[in-house]
């Protein structure tokens, strides 16, 4: 189990969105030409109408942005760290780790606490459908908004070649301590993890997992189901309660295992890691069957068409002009100020974000969805981060940028 702090506690922000246009309406000016953050800082303002219109992106979706290049971020600093286990365990565990290990991913949340990446900001999940459907744990994504997902490298390590993909909630059953993401924008060839069938298990049967201990990616253990325990209720040190069928298994579990699969000899899942009792040797994982029913619910009721906008927190809204007379809505928050910028037909054209800490999140290329179609992100020590949304959400996040 990993202890949590909610996702919005460590990002105090103060974002600033940026948009001009040209001396004619309608046409799109040159970077240069853009106002830059300091003179959207010294603008003068008034207050607003109740009833005058923000932003056109809201503070949680502003929000999920900046999470995510952070934990794009932090989730850098731990990559290098990998490298291809040595796997001693026989034929059948190298042929196991082979076969699923590129269906494994490393979950990171936006949890970041004094600038480095905790165990409760990272998790391991299983992509289960090639449409970009992974499964995880309840407890390593409850509570934070933005997460993003790595996958397995497939030959080095080196940070500016590795990419993440922003995800959403599908779905997500606290009693059972299951959840469900999609990969926003999903790359293709896809493979998802088979699963088995709750009938097969035996007790005493060998198993392999797959996960992220302590950080150690993608590393691969072993072990036996010691047994199958019906109705078994555990909590976790935040105080939530579960309940479900588990099995109970002999083997190495770590903070950072949690959402890994549960293999046989002919690499089917037969569960996901969820726990463990330290000192006694005794782990746990959510069974099959529970998951299988976890799983064709949450896609049956999943949402179709456009997405549901989350709630977004109100803010005092103040409206000034640039020197070419531009319209600019100032949007301040309890820990959020925000400057759009739209051109005389009313549209955004750039959005600049400033943390608190210091780093410029920049939006260009407007999209129909109401965001922006390409994003940089600077940190104030570190690389800078470039994202690709199809709408509103991230879909891709890299250290290299894209032609």
């Amino acid at each position: 189990m990993f202890p949590r702090t909610k996702g919005s506690a460590f990002l105090v922000l103060c974002l600033v969105i940026s948009a001009s246009g040209g001396s004619k309406a309608g046409s799109q000016p040159s970077d240069d030409a853009m106002p830059s953050l300091q003179t959207l800082k010294t603008t003068d303002y008034t207050r607003a109408p109740s009833d005058e219109h923000s932003e056109g992106m809201g503070y949680s979706a502003l929000r999920d942005l900046v999470n995510a290049c952070q934990a794009h971020s932090r989730g850098l600093t731990v990559l290098p760290n990998f490298r291809e286990p040595v796997l001693t365990r026989g034929d059948t565990g190298i042929a196991v780790f082979r076969k699923v290990s590129p269906s494994v991913v490393l979950v990171l949340t936006a949890n970041i606490k004094d600038n480095k990446v905790t165990d409760s900001a990272l998790g391991t999940g299983v992509i289960i459908d090639p449409a970009g459907y992974v499964l995880t744990n309840w407890h390593v994504v409850e509570g934070y908004d933005g997460a993003i997902v790595f996958f397995k490298p497939t030959v080095g390590t080196e940070p500016a070649e590795n990419s993440s993909y922003g995800v959403k909630l599908v779905a997500m059953d606290e009693t059972v301590d299951l959840a469900l993401l999609k990969i926003i924008k999903p790359p293709s060839g896809l493979t998802a993890v088979k699963f088995g069938e709750l009938s097969s298990i035996q007790v005493a049967e060998d198993i392999h997992i797959i996960g992220h201990p302590h950080g150690n990616l993608w590393s691969y253990s072993t072990g036996v189901i010691s047994q199958i325990r019906d109705q078994y209720d555990w909590k976790y040190t935040d105080g939530s309660k579960h309940l479900a069928r588990v099995l109970q298994m002999q083997t190495a579990i770590n903070p950072g295992n949690s959402g890994g699969p549960v293999l046989d000899n002919n690499s089917n899942m037969l569960g996901l890691v969820a726990m463990s009792e330290e000192g006694q040797n005794l782990n746990y994982a959510v069974a099959i069957d529970v998951i299988k029913t976890f799983v064709n619910s949450s896609l049956a009721n999943r949402p179709r068409g456009a997405e549901t906008p989350r709630q977004t927190v109100k803010g005092e809204v103040y409206v000034g002009h640039t020197k070419d007379g531009l319209p600019i809505t100032k949007t301040v928050y309890s820990d959020l100020v925000s400057y759009g910028v739209r051109d005389q037909k009313g549209s955004p054209i750039e959005l600049i974000a400033e943390t608190k800490d210091g780093a410029i999140l920049t939006g260009s290329k407007p999209n129909a969805f109401g965001g922006f179609a390409e994003w940089t992100f600077k940190p104030l020590q570190g690389e800078t981060i470039f994202v690709k949304s199809s709408g509103i959400a991230p879909d891709l996040i890299s250290a290299r940028k894209s032609d």
